[in-house]
């Protein structure tokens, strides 16, 4: 690929150039399109490609510039979203046969915010069938595999927003917009040595999201339902400076925003755990947090909040009542995929008491943990690497694991309804890359960047990661 290609350039190197003229939005637009008709066969990243409305919005774009307008912080810059999100006039499946035909009239708040910006969309992403899965795959569009493949294994990158990952790490899309429910958007960001960001619930806008959505489409949308309460908007990028760019564009306008250079990492009170409880974690993983600890000075975090914030997890969804998806799905004549007819029959009844005591216990725990934390935790995004396509099982330890297992400290921050960045720390002795989360107190999104962005100056050698090309040279 010649030096002058914009493909696996950053987002905001891209929209200074297009705000300065040096570049046309049009022009950066074919060349990723160019790199989804190269990639996206054997990826399997994009299930719909905006291909012309992309094109019609950078050329209204370049036309602006021309006018002399003043164009936003994303200006030109192509993004993808997972297809679990809404978007107007763009079909959303949410990954599902009961969907499949399913075109929304409004876009998602957060779509919005980016077109806002002057992103510009260039297609839709991969996720299991109503995000229910920690691999990427569904009866509508089949298999997402990585462009991550150090050892020449295909592997998976990761769920449920693994389509974006995919795509991000390829370079089909500079910014990517994933849903995370229990590590939707850091599980993908670790196995494909992206930067990710779980915001703090509130933080973004969640209208528009399957299932639970509202946005014009009036479909049911349950604050009641797990989902509705714990499931959130989150973006993906190849870096910790485009990730927290994406942030602020999508922080509601309400809420105030800091910036990450504004923080002095040096007064922080950091703490670390291998986050492993009562789930062994990957040998290699483990060190890669205690190095990362050892940089920042970090304390060690001697909690009991934590592993029980997992088992709080698993007690909530299994009493979900997925009132949302059943009504999503009404009048279909298409049955669910596996994972959501496994997941509906796991559900118990209990009585509503019973609900509400899970409800209270989670906000009793919330309160204990933020006693422990201290200003960031450093934890394991999982407790293994990316697996092998079609892998659904891990061994750690002796010990057997599904993918939910595996995720049990990103199980536990979701339930907690904390911030989380992820970002690369290094590269496994086959090549994979390694990830972690810091954690932060609620709407604090501005210290986890910074300590971040500390991680990475600390320990360059370890996160000069290579940009995940894949098909050609980058």
């Amino acid at each position: 690929m010649s030096r002058e290609s914009w493909v696996g350039r950053d987002a905001r190197s891209i929209a200074e150039a297009v705000r300065s003229g040096q570049v046309s939005a049009r022009t950066v637009v074919e060349e990723h399109l160019a790199r989804v008709d190269e990639c996206n066969v054997e990826l399997n990243a994009l299930v719909t490609v905006c291909a012309e409305e992309a094109r019609t919005a950078a050329d209204a774009l370049d036309e602006r510039r021309l006018l002399g307008e003043t164009l936003g912080p994303l200006a030109g810059v192509p993004f993808t979203v997972k297809d679990l999100i809404a978007t107007a006039g763009v079909r959303t499946t949410a990954g599902s046969r009961t969907l499949a035909d399913n075109v929304p009239a409004v876009d998602a708040p957060a779509v919005a915010a980016f077109k806002a910006a002057g992103a510009i969309l260039i297609g839709k992403t991969n996720t299991p069938e109503f995000g229910a899965c920690g691999l990427t795959r569904n009866e509508l569009f089949g298999t997402t595999a990585s462009p991550v493949r150090p050892d020449g294994v295909v592997r998976s990158p990761g769920g449920s927003s693994g389509g974006e990952s995919a795509s991000v790490a390829a370079g089909m899309s500079v910014l990517g917009l994933g849903t995370d429910f229990g590590g939707s958007v850091r599980w993908p960001a670790h196995c494909t040595g992206l930067t990710s960001v779980r915001p703090t619930l509130g933080r973004v806008d969640p209208e528009g999201q399957y299932p639970g959505v509202l946005s014009d489409g009036r479909v049911l949308a349950n604050p009641a339902t797990m989902h509705g309460t714990i499931q959130t908007i989150g973006p993906l990028a190849r870096n910790r400076g485009d990730a927290a760019l994406a942030l602020r564009v999508l922080s509601m306008p309400h809420l105030s925003w800091s910036e990450p250079d504004s923080v002095d990492v040096d007064d922080l009170d950091i703490r670390w755990a291998t986050g492993e409880g009562t789930i062994p974690v990957d040998e290699e993983i483990r060190s890669a947090v205690r190095t990362v600890a050892i940089s920042l000075d970090a304390s060690e975090y001697d909690g009991l909040a934590l592993p029980r914030a997992n088992a709080l997890f698993g007690a909530l969804r299994s009493v979900e009542t997925h009132a949302d998806i059943y009504s999503l799905a009404a009048g279909s004549a298409h049955a669910f995929d596996a994972d959501i007819t496994a997941m509906l029959a796991a559900g118990r009844d209990r009585s509503s008491a019973e609900v509400e005591a899970l409800w209270a216990d989670r906000a009793v725990l919330i309160s204990e943990f933020l006693g422990e934390m201290g200003d960031a935790l450093i934890l394991p995004v999982a407790s293994v690497l990316a697996p092998p396509l079609g892998v659904e099982s891990f061994e750690v330890d002796g010990r057997k694991l599904t993918w939910m297992d595996a995720l049990a400290s990103c199980r536990a921050i979701s339930v907690l309804g904390l911030p989380s960045v992820v970002v690369p720390v290094g590269l496994s002795r086959n090549g994979l890359p390694i990830g972690v989360q810091v954690v932060a107190r609620p709407f604090r999104e501005h210290v986890a960047l910074s300590v971040a962005a500390r991680i990475t100056s600390k320990a360059q050698a370890l996160v000069s990661l290579p940009f995940f090309g894949f098909g050609c040279e980058t």
